[in-house]
């Protein structure tokens, strides 16, 4: 019996570098637009740059896809209120409503549906990790070069 050589852990390469190259894109871009000293804007527009390079690598059937970039289209015309966080205890009547609270568009889904988008979303946060570790690692490794010279 043969053994396929290909046994990575990711069955779509393409999905995978498709949102490497949407979040380094949009690092470069965040890197050259917002100064160094704006802190706090620069880790949101990163948190913004990574997902949307997550929604955009995945399936636009995607239900969580489309509610992610549904919420920036409205952050960015503005129209988007900020929930006032209340620090109450809500009721949680089923451990199904704490799972739709975790994937984005959740709410709208049935049970089976949600289970699906719950692993789909699962592999694209575990994909951003890996992008944003592996940034990380080469950043510190320009550094030490850089120190060294």
């Amino acid at each position: 019996m043969k053994q396929n050589k290909n046994t990575s852990s990711n069955p779509n390469p393409r999905k995978a570098s498709m949102q490497t190259y949407h979040f380094l894109r949009s690092l470069a871009h965040i890197n050259l637009t917002t100064p160094l000293s704006a802190l706090h804007r620069r880790s949101r527009a990163i948190r913004r740059a990574a997902y949307v390079s997550m929604a955009r690598a995945a399936s636009p059937r995607r239900m969580w896809t489309r509610a992610i970039l549904g919420r920036l289209q409205l952050l960015r015309r503005g129209r988007l209120l900020r929930r006032q966080r209340s620090y109450k205890k809500k009721a949680i009547s089923t451990p199904h409503d704490k799972l739709r609270r975790l994937v984005p568009g959740g709410e709208e889904m049935d049970f089976c549906r949600l289970l699906e988008e719950t692993v789909d979303y699962a592999e694209f946060l575990s994909k951003q990790v890996r992008i944003m570790e592996s940034v990380v690692v080469m950043e510190a490794e320009s550094k030490k070069k850089e120190e060294k010279v």
